[in-house]
């Protein structure tokens, strides 16, 4: 069985994707696709994927728990989202260091276009993916809220404050 669910979030309308039991899918939607697509049928495992997804832009989840899979994507996609799965909460690696990680050091392009397309955001971080120089370049949502979210998780990583600012 497949379906998704739409929440209502701070950040606008959030679907969550999901197939046999997994996350599939989780990005922030448009007002026009959330109204074209309805909302969905909520699951226990979405309402555990939103209600995490709450808590991690609270700065009160370091660590998703619910399960995931990738269900498209080439073999190297998926190696990198793998990747990035391995990037500890509050630090960054460059595109070069990921394309070290799956073995291919020279397709740091290549990283780039599969961190582009990521269907699960924020669980599977591309956030914490920057330029060679530290520069935050390329986000779904834009760089001011890649930078809200490495801020964050910078904090709260700290310990310098429990943070629920708006990102």
């Amino acid at each position: 069985m497949a379906g998704f669910a739409v929440y209502t979030s701070q950040y606008g309308p959030v679907r969550v994707d999901w197939n046999d039991g997994a996350v599939t899918g989780l990005r922030i939607v448009t007002q026009a696709d959330n109204a074209a697509d309805g909302p969905g049928e909520p699951t226990e495992l979405t309402d555990l994927a939103f209600h995490e997804l709450e808590r991690y832009f609270a700065g009160d989840l370091r660590q998703f728990t619910v399960p995931i899979a990738f269900t498209y994507g080439t073999p190297f996609q998926q190696a990198v989202w793998r990747a990035l799965l391995q990037i500890p909460y509050g630090e960054t690696r460059t595109y070069a260091q990921i394309a070290e990680a799956v073995g291919r050091p020279k397709a740091v392009r290549a990283v780039g276009s599969a961190n582009n397309r990521n269907p699960i955001l924020f669980i599977v971080p591309c956030h914490r993916v920057i330029g060679a120089n530290g520069n935050l370049v390329g986000y779904a949502y834009g760089v001011e809220m890649k930078r809200a979210l490495l801020q964050l998780e910078q904090r709260v990583a700290q310990g310098t404050a429990h943070v629920s600012s708006r990102v």
